[in-house]
């Protein structure tokens, strides 16, 4: 559970399957590398800070889950970072407005947590990771200490 296992974390078969043209995103090795550090601190952020709500931007999410469809080794890449498996809860922000507030709320003590952590960001990652989360405005985790109501959302739901 330090940044030595974290470093020492194997990403490269999750690398291997993003870069795939036809069963990953097709993004280039030096891009996927990117957001591979940018991973890295997401996952330092959620050890370091337990009972945050840690929300990555839309690529890091997007990593994240890539890792998480490898289901044995994610599961076992958990309990040696945290000793708990990290889940992934898809339905942040969308159960009402309240929801969608503690969602925006989560971001922005997520980009305090990183810029104090990891310092200013430069104006590439600002502008291009960090900036926001819109195109995964849903996703985010849910800590061991239940953070997040398991409600998920229903058709209902969304008809009313």
């Amino acid at each position: 559970m330090s940044t030595i296992l974290l470093k020492e974390l194997d990403l490269e078969p999750i690398i291997v399957k993003i870069i795939d043209k036809n069963e990953g995103l097709g993004w280039s090795l030096e891009y996927t590398k990117f957001i591979e550090t940018e991973y890295r601190k997401f996952l330092l952020l959620c050890q370091e800070n337990k009972d945050a709500s840690i929300v990555p931007p839309a690529d890091v999410d997007k990593f994240w889950h890539y890792h998480i469809l490898d289901t044995l080794k994610y599961a076992q890449d958990c309990e040696n970072l945290f000793g708990y498996f990290l889940h992934h809860f898809p339905y942040f922000g969308m159960r009402g407005e309240e929801d969608f507030k503690n969602l925006n709320k989560s971001w922005e003590e997520t980009c305090v947590l990183y810029e104090k952590r990891f310092g200013k960001p430069s104006e590439y990652i600002k502008e291009n990771l960090w900036k926001t989360i819109a195109r995964c405005p849903n996703c985010g985790r849910r800590s061991p200490s239940n953070v997040f109501s398991l409600k998920r959302p229903t058709l209902a739901s969304i008809s009313a």
